[in-house]
């Protein structure tokens, strides 16, 4: 077998491992979908590999393309899914409710129409005096 195949079998699942932390740990959604994404290139790549290292690349060739196709959909549906359960989130909370200076600034925003509907009021007194 060829060493450089032996040190790529060694070095590719190293990746794939300090990966596998940064989907475990990662700070946002996001991070863990790139780590997804990212060992299942590594897995399509220890496929290919193996297939050369093993004298029989036309059958692991195969086998990567299928996991590659399901490598690309992988983080689509992930990314998909995420985005809808943000949206169930914030469907139904009223706007500004997680930001209490949002929710400051809509009861500012609802005074000036306080103050008009005084002035009609205002304007409705006028014509009676007439």
């Amino acid at each position: 077998m060829n060493p450089f195949l032996v040190g790529v079998l060694i070095a590719i699942p190293l990746v794939i491992i300090v990966t596998l932390y940064r989907v475990w740990r990662g700070p946002s959604v996001f991070d863990r979908l790139v780590g997804v994404a990212l060992v299942s290139v590594n897995a399509v790549v220890v496929l290919v590999v193996v297939g050369f290292a093993l004298g029989r690349p036309v059958l692991f060739l195969d086998i990567a393309l299928g996991v590659a196709l399901l490598a690309f959909l992988l983080p689509i549906a992930l990314g998909k899914y995420v985005e809808r359960a943000e949206d169930v989130d914030t469907a139904g909370d009223p706007e500004g409710a997680r930001d209490p200076e949002a929710a400051g600034d809509a009861a500012v925003s609802e005074s000036p129409g306080a103050s008009e509907v005084s002035d009609v009021s205002d304007a409705s007194d006028l014509e009676g005096d007439r």
